[in-house]
């Protein structure tokens, strides 16, 4: 008689645990996407409320996560592209941030193989002149490659063979320069970068900025990043005298 009248009882508790199980596993998958982050900076920490921006205020992810293309993306942490400071540590250790070579090409965005030259072509142009294009007895007592003498990267003494080639070259062909990076495969085979599989050139081989200038440290990036919005929208805090409005002291 007991058990019979506790019976209810007894299924009414197995059926809420089996819903509490349920929605503790929805939830827990859910956590992935943060409800608040917590800044560390010299300013002040910032507490950014990441799930308002997303659901309330309906910011698409690709707006902030600039790496991401699909809606089923991960996004990566800012930190990944861009750094506190641009120092060893971080060139170094960096790849480890992505989680396959499909982002590289985010920066690494092309790459240079084999180089299109006529020999023939040019010792007809120069006219039996091989110092048009090789150096002066004095240097190169015979004509040979450039990168006999010069090495990928170089230093005070010795410039390096991109430069030193680019240099040379720049004598005759001064339109295809003029036209900056749009002219490389004038002389160049471009790589397809989405089946590369290779060594990365660094940024210098082709932008004459520092890396610091290509990519923004993470510090510039949020500031551009949120105030940009803030002030296309005309809300919440931008401009130099708003920092006590995110940064907490």
């Amino acid at each position: 008689m007991l058990n019979k009248r506790y019976a209810p009882v007894m299924v009414a508790v197995v059926i809420l645990l089996a819903v509490s199980m349920v929605g503790y596993t929805r939830t827990q998958a859910k956590t992935e996407m943060p409800v608040r982050i917590l800044f560390h900076n010299n300013g002040g920490k910032v507490i950014f409320s990441h799930l308002v921006h997303h659901r309330n205020y309906k910011i698409p992810c690709a707006d902030c996560h600039h790496e991401m293309t699909h809606a089923e993306d991960k996004a990566l942490a800012c930190g990944s592209c861009h750094p506190v400071a641009f120092d060893e540590h971080y060139v170094d250790n960096h790849i480890a941030s992505f989680p396959d070579k499909k982002y590289c090409i985010q920066c690494h965005h092309i790459e240079y193989e084999h180089l299109i030259f006529d020999h023939d072509e040019h010792i007809e142009f120069a006219e039996d002149n091989c110092q048009a294009c090789h150096h002066g007895e004095d240097i190169e007592p015979e004509p040979g490659q450039c990168k006999s003498c010069h090495e990928d990267k170089g230093d005070d003494d010795m410039p390096g063979l991109a430069s030193a080639a680019h240099k040379r070259c720049q004598g005759c062909h001064e339109d295809m320069f003029e036209q900056g990076l749009t002219s490389c495969t004038s002389c160049h085979e471009a790589v397809d970068m989405s089946q590369y599989d290779g060594d990365f050139s660094s940024c210098g081989q082709c932008h004459n900025e520092h890396t610091k200038d290509l990519v923004l440290n993470r510090m510039n990036a949020f500031h551009d990043q949120c105030m940009d919005c803030h002030e296309r929208k005309g809300k919440g805090p931008f401009g130099e005298n708003s920092c006590f409005k995110c940064h907490i002291r």
